[in-house]
């Protein structure tokens, strides 16, 4: 390992691969024992947890007890050690006969955690063993050049990750990424960062549905998004901001505005989908669907064996490691596997009903209940008056039609939606104003739209 791509590996933080410790320990027996039940990966002694390098001296009686603890693994487990400038970097490559472990304790790597597995878990494995991730499998068709660089760029930015990327950096940051191996790019780094995903995965799509009725019969909103993973997912957040309502809740001497359904519920149904989607299953897509009265997230793909919706949570599987270990290096998904939980707990908390898991065959179904009373109140901000109304041009009625639905809209989001300037937009805001139609609640930054009836 050159100086350079260790100085990579730091900067991108820990993940599915790397994992720092300040100093030497014997404990690193633990993540010695789940790289070689995951995919392999190094352990960086001397750097701290937040990427400080403080520095760690390879000794021959370190380098002999290293060696000792992978030999007393069951099945015995080889590992390489080697000083680089500072650090002593331990690699370990994927096991070929798992599940190991030490001490009669398994562990695994899920994401950036060293998770110790229990006895379902470890039961996964043995019937996972030569099950090949479709996320990890070679894209014949990929080139360097069919990758954006403004996409990878993007990614570092929202992880917060400070390298040059630039043509001649791609290929090592594909690589500590884990979406190159050699010169071979996998199905997840198409997914993520190919300037167009859609010759390589004419499937990978997410639909974004709204409807009027809680039947589905009625759809007032609709958008098809066929971009990156990242793309994706963010589309699908925005559109379920723009479908659910802000409310202010009152703690002590401060207000705190949640979603009506929480935030951190959605986005990890969201990612859930994503990430353990079956990419293999062709002529389907992710679907978001809002109704009056619940969110439904859909993803193609049969529950790993031996989870159901009755004890999903209890165990971490992962359909797409290296999907999973890129959202969670973006702070999306909670690392070790807690979605699930941080689903319910999340719903828990603001007192609405538990989400409910169903098991639909070639689709997994998350269903996220709105409180009770917001089917009137989302029916109330759909009646806009037509009276009032008839006279705007289509664009006025189209800007109305938006504050209705969400009233914390912003002008650039209305410009976006309608396809018209913003300036266009603050004219027909005016002009509602005048009619008296609309009024504004508040400041510009944290205020909101009032319809007036």
């Amino acid at each position: 390992m050159k100086n350079n791509d260790l100085l990579l590996l730091i900067k991108e933080g820990e993940g599915l691969t790397v994992e720092f410790k300040e100093k030497y320990t014997p404990k690193i027996v633990q993540d010695i024992v789940a790289f070689a039940n995951s995919k392999g990966g190094k352990i960086l002694l001397g750097v701290a947890d937040n990427g400080k390098i403080g520095g760690e001296e390879l000794t021959g009686k370190m380098k002999a007890e290293i060696f000792s603890l992978g030999r007393n693994c069951d099945p015995k487990i080889e590992v390489s050690v080697k000083q680089v400038e500072e650090v002593v970097v331990v690699t370990v490559d994927e096991g070929s006969d798992k599940p190991y472990s030490c001490s009669s304790t398994y562990y695994k790597r899920f994401d950036a955690v060293t998770q110790k597995l229990n006895r379902n878990e470890t039961k996964a494995i043995f019937d996972s063993n030569t099950t090949f991730h479709y996320d990890e499998k070679t894209n014949p068709k990929a080139k360097l050049d069919d990758f954006s660089l403004k996409k990878v760029r993007t990614f570092y930015k929202a992880a917060g990750i400070k390298y040059k990327v630039t043509q001649e950096t791609l290929p090592n940051i594909l690589k500590s990424l884990n979406l190159m191996d050699g010169n071979s790019i996998n199905n997840a780094g198409v997914l993520f960062f190919a300037e167009r995903v859609d010759p390589f995965f004419l499937h990978s799509q997410v639909m974004l549905l709204a409807f009027k009725d809680y039947k589905g019969a009625v759809i007032f909103d609709r958008k098809e998004v066929r971009g990156d993973l990242l793309t994706q997912f963010n589309e699908a957040e925005f559109f379920l901001k723009r479908h659910m309502s802000l409310q202010g809740i009152i703690e002590g001497m401060k207000r705190r505005n949640v979603y009506e359904v929480p935030q951190e519920a959605w986005r990890e149904a969201i990612a859930n989908a994503i990430i353990h989607r079956d990419y293999r299953f062709g002529g389907t897509s992710i679907q978001v669907r809002v109704f009056p009265d619940r969110v439904e997230v859909i993803s193609p793909g049969r529950l790993p064996k031996g989870v159901t919706p009755k004890n999903i949570g209890e165990m971490s599987s992962r359909r797409n490691e290296v999907i999973a270990d890129m959202f969670a290096r973006l702070d999306v998904i909670e690392k070790a596997g807690t979605g699930i939980i941080r689903i319910r707990d999340a719903m828990k908390a603001e007192g609405l009903q538990p989400p409910v898991f169903e098991d639909m065959g070639e689709f997994f179904k998350i269903i996220l209940y709105r409180p009770l009373g917001v089917k009137e109140s989302i029916e109330a901000k759909e009646k806009v008056p037509r009276k009032s109304t008839q006279k705007l041009g289509s664009s006025a009625q189209k800007v109305l039609d938006l504050i209705a639905i969400n009233p914390l809209i912003t002008t650039a989001e209305i410009a976006t939606e309608i396809g018209i300037t913003s300036d266009a937009v603050k004219k027909h805001l005016t002009n509602l104003k005048k009619k008296i139609l609309i009024e504004r609640i508040g400041p510009d930054k944290g205020g909101h739209w009032e319809i007036i009836k």
